[in-house]
């Protein structure tokens, strides 16, 4: 191990390092791929089965993680394949946005779906879109309306609940909605029912303003019908 670079090693040090399997050789082919870890990193990326191959092929691929990145990496399972999966869809991530993509399910598959409905988004937008749950049956859903979402308003409309059905309920009220009015109209809690409602007590050309309005006034819920 001294003759690897490691030197003034503990008892407990050198315990856990044969413990794990960690041999000159070990050390000496992560020299080579250009990282030096200490022997604390050499024991936890042991533990997560990295080795000066899988160092290697990353390196290949343009990545140049250190020590706690490639465990970080090896917990969640991000190995060359995936990597070059994402590059091929059009992608280049940095380590932490690996990281987070594979942690929320982003597959080179879920990237080239979305492709496919016009849609480009970057590492941090296709974590916040698994993360809300947008996916390319959703998009479709949505753009078959005639709608054209950005990808921020696509996670807008998951958070805030606006599904396709929605806007459906509220274009048959006869409510022609952007994407904009269909947010704060779920946000408002308008519904179609609320829309059918305000026409059955004679309101006509109802603005989304006008309908918040009424809905925060309580009005149609003090009215009786006659």
């Amino acid at each position: 191990m001294k003759a690897a670079g490691l030197d003034n090693l503990t008892v407990d040090q050198l315990i856990a390092m044969k413990i794990q399997g960690i041999t000159p050789e070990y050390v000496r082919g992560m020299h080579e791929q250009g990282l030096h870890p200490n022997a604390d990193e050499l024991v936890s990326m042991r533990i997560q089965g990295a080795t000066p191959e899988y160092l290697h092929d990353l390196r290949s691929l343009g990545l140049n993680p250190d020590a706690d990145q490639i465990v970080a990496m090896r917990i969640q399972g991000i190995d060359a394949p995936y990597v070059h999966g994402l590059k091929d869809a059009g992608l280049q991530p940095d380590i932490d946005q690996l990281v987070a993509m594979k942690i929320q399910g982003v597959t080179p598959d879920y990237v080239r779906s979305l492709h496919e409905q016009g849609l480009q988004p970057d590492p941090d937008n296709l974590v916040a879109m698994r993360i809300q749950g947008v996916t390319p049956d959703y998009v479709r859903d949505i753009q078959a309306l005639g709608l054209k979402p950005s990808v921020d308003q696509f996670v807008a409309m998951r958070i805030q609940g606006v599904t396709a059905e929605y806007i459906k309920g509220l274009q048959a009220a006869g409510f022609k909605v952007d994407i904009d009015d269909a947010i704060r109209a779920r946000i408002q809690g308008i519904t179609k029912e609320f829309i059918e409602r305000a026409v059955k007590h004679g309101f006509q050309n109802l603005s989304l303003e006008k309908l918040i309005q009424l809905k925060e006034m309580g009005v149609l819920e003090s009215s009786t019908d006659i």
